[in-house]
């Protein structure tokens, strides 16, 4: 049963500005909010998790950021959706920091405020490290979204999909990991609806 979905920002629930600093230009994905408030109903809590290199290479400030990301809880919220939570890395790459994604700093954090289990989540995002994330933490699922950087993410690594979702494997992305199942997704749409009919499965 997955109780907690995990969310990349930038490319997956919004679109990709390019080191976003303006709150003005915050822009949802076309059905994001629907899906999370549907996550929502279905006893599924969303958290953000996100890579904001642009603080520490001092492209925008923390609190540019946390403008931006309280924009995005303000349209979510005229969805009537709510976020449990949100966890952001300010580092530079060359920071070698550990909680830059696909280090697991921003899992860790919220994992022990909320007392959350690894095999009860899921990750989506648009990029390898995303992907890699939720492998490493020990998710039930990753999934790799074909929106902002996905698109390339999936031709990079030479993985096509047919319809709406395809599973493949972690070794696609030079891990070996039988215990979290990755998929390709045409959306965020589309994973929320696999992750409500797996729970319904399970039952």
């Amino acid at each position: 049963m997955i109780q907690y979905l995990f969310a990349d920002r930038d490319g997956t629930l919004i679109v990709d500005k390019h080191y976003l600093s303006d709150p003005a230009q915050v822009e949802l994905f076309s059905g994001v909010a629907n899906s999370l408030k549907l996550l929502q109903n279905n006893g599924i809590k969303t958290l953000v998790v996100t890579n904001q290199s642009g603080i520490g290479r001092g492209y925008f400030s923390e609190q540019d950021f946390l403008a931006c990301h309280h924009a995005l809880e303000a349209q979510l919220h005229l969805a009537d959706v709510t976020l449990l939570d949100y966890a952001f890395c300010p580092h530079a790459p060359e920071d070698a920091c550990m909680c830059r994604k696909p280090q697991l700093g921003m899992w860790e954090y919220l994992s022990q405020k909320h007392g959350i289990n690894p095999c009860e989540c899921a990750m989506i995002g648009d990029k390898k490290e995303d992907v890699l994330f939720g492998i490493q933490a020990g998710f039930a699922f990753s999934c790799l979204v074909l929106t902002g950087k996905g698109q390339k993410t999936a031709f990079d690594h030479k993985l096509q999909i047919e319809g709406e979702l395809k599973e493949f494997s972690s070794e696609v992305f030079g891990l070996k990991q039988e215990k979290t199942k990755c998929y390709l997704a045409k959306s965020v749409s589309t994973f929320s609806h696999f992750l409500i009919e797996n729970n319904r499965v399970a039952l």
